[in-house]
């Protein structure tokens, strides 16, 4: 099986699997099989690490929503058609 190099993408059979690794929707064998892969192969490894941060940073992202009065400033100058109801 060839490994790719640390800087390049997943190996294709591995992408779906890792997405799923990191985004926590894989379980049991496919979820140990992207893992251990994961940790021969340095392409797919660094690439499942991005995918984690990656994860990690929009569901942090959604929990910090900004003011109020900063959605109202934002929303306020949206330009709209006539007719569109706010």
């Amino acid at each position: 099986m060839k490994h790719h190099n640390e800087d390049g993408p997943p190996c294709g059979h591995m992408e779906g699997l890792l997405n799923q690794a990191a985004d926590g929707s894989s379980r049991g064998l496919k979820l140990w099989y992207a893992i251990n892969h994961a940790a021969r192969c340095t392409g797919c490894g660094n690439y499942l690490r991005r995918l984690r941060e990656t994860v990690g940073r929009l569901h942090s992202a959604t929990k910090e929503m900004p003011p109020t009065d900063v959605l109202n400033r934002l929303e306020a100058a949206i330009p709209r058609e006539e007719g569109i109801p706010r």
